[in-house]
């Protein structure tokens, strides 16, 4: 077992051969130098702005980082090894994309300039468009489960070169697991599951036992929604994720049609079930809001984590706080479909650092964290840069509970470290953090080797 991943977690990481070769060799430490070091740390815990270290250094052997700060105290320190200069370069740790959904790739309802229309925060009409593309796409390709493989991989290695090591994956085929296999980035892939009649119920439930009682597969599985899944089915998950001792991830209060079941029963999501034969009255109403009505049912911990969550109140942020749950913004398809703007100063007054996700090609023009940070500065333009930029690192390790081994630049972390080409002319932390919230696709960032 690799040093710094905890037993439990240990599936999420099936090494590579690469990998593999490398554990068995060792190699002599390397200070690597840059003119800015950007640790990923909180201001507080490092003697240095922003958590940004003015020339550099980090020493790496056998793929851990062994020690950073300053090179002046570095090059004392560790006379006797070998210095590697990275003049016009600033080291970053990877990026983590905390949600996707990699097997609608092919989709791209977002990208495509031709199909592109305005939702206004309806998520039932996208979800309609989402189904006919689905079955079109199935329809017109004999060969479509080879083809959405061969799009998501495109994706898969798209974020990759842009500096993503770890994407918390959901999709509804076992095959897509597969989507990972042989790519340096990490992808912990979810099941995703749902059913909201008693029927669909059973059906899905046999499902869960299946997957669960196929040790190989050692597969997690996800409920899709509180407004798609019946109460038993978001429990029983629940309890299998506990068993195996990885995250529950469920997307909460994503838009205000899903509130407004929840709380009362009616809308253009109970018009959506009765037209897809998905209701048959046996779901019982909660009559609250989506992270009110999970903590009813015992599912909310320090495990649990709520993506999108734009529409949620100061009740249930303060529950999310009390029990320690991790939460994932996803700016890029909020924009899209009109849904609206996650309360994210409201998150970090109350100690929450949610982590960043792109969602799907389905509901994003782009797959990039770029430009998620980019659009969360464009909505929230008040928040600090280092905050931005510490969700899309160590905000998305915390939700995946990885951060013992990656998120952030710290001794005894594995070298993920980023080579961002970065201008001559910035010349103070600050100017550093805000040129690389506000870019977007431009970063031309590379992993460190």
């Amino acid at each position: 077992m690799r040093s710094g991943v905890q037993k439990s977690y240990q599936w999420l990481f099936p090494m590579t051969n690469q990998e593999e070769s490398n554990l068995q060799k060792t190699s002599l430490p390397v200070i690597h130098r840059s003119p800015w070091l950007l640790t990923g740390l909180p201001p507080d815990a490092l003697k240095g702005s922003h958590g940004v270290i003015e020339d550099g250094a980090l020493v790496v052997a056998d793929g851990l980082i062994q020690a950073l700060g300053t090179y002046r105290n570095i090059a004392r320190e560790f006379s006797q090894y070998h210095t590697q200069e990275h003049a016009g370069s600033l080291l970053a740790p990877a990026l983590i994309n905390a949600h996707c959904h990699l097997e609608l790739s092919h989709l791209d309802l977002a990208g495509r300039t031709q199909k592109k229309r305005t939702y206004n925060g309806d998520p039932v009409v996208w979800i309609r468009d989402l189904l006919t593309e689905k079955e079109r796409f199935a329809q017109y390709n004999a060969d479509a489960d080879k083809l959405i493989m061969s799009h998501a991989r495109q994706s898969l290695r798209s974020m990759s070169a842009e500096g993503v090591v770890f994407i918390g994956d959901v999709g509804n085929a076992l095959t897509s697991r597969a989507i990972g296999h042989g790519v340096s980035t990490r992808v912990c892939f979810l099941l995703e599951l749902l059913g909201l009649t008693k029927e669909s119920e059973t059906k899905t439930m046999a499902r869960l036992e299946n997957v669960a009682a196929t040790d190989f597969l050692e597969i997690g599985c996800t409920p899709h929604a509180p407004y798609s899944t019946t109460p038993g089915l978001i429990q029983a998950i629940k309890k299998q994720a506990e068993r195996q001792n990885h995250i529950f991830s469920i997307h909460v209060a994503e838009s205000k049609q899903e509130v407004e079941f929840l709380q009362t029963g009616t809308g253009v999501f109970k018009e959506f079930l009765l037209e897809r034969g998905a209701w048959d009255g046996s779901f019982t109403i909660p009559g609250k809001g989506s992270v009110q009505y999970l903590e009813s049912l015992g599912v909310i911990d320090n495990k649990t984590l709520c993506v999108h969550a734009v529409h949620v109140d100061a009740a249930e942020i303060h529950i999310l706080a009390k029990k320690k749950a991790k939460v994932c913004l996803c700016p890029g398809s909020n924009r899209f479909l009109g849904i609206g703007k996650a309360p994210v100063t409201e998150f970090l007054a109350h100690g929450i650092l949610p982590a960043l996700g792109t969602d799907s090609k389905a509901s994003n023009e782009v797959l990039s964290m770029w430009r998620e940070m980019r659009l969360l500065r464009e909505d929230h333009p008040n928040l600090p840069p280092e905050l931005i930029f510490a969700m899309a690192t160590r905000g998305g390790a915390e939700a995946w509970g990885v951060a013992s081994e990656m998120g952030s630049l710290e001794p005894g972390k594995r070298a993920l470290v980023l080579k961002i080409r970065c201008d001559e002319n910035l010349r103070s932390a600050q100017e550093i953090l805000e040129y690389l919230t506000t870019a977007g696709e431009s970063v031309q960032a590379g992993f460190l080797e």
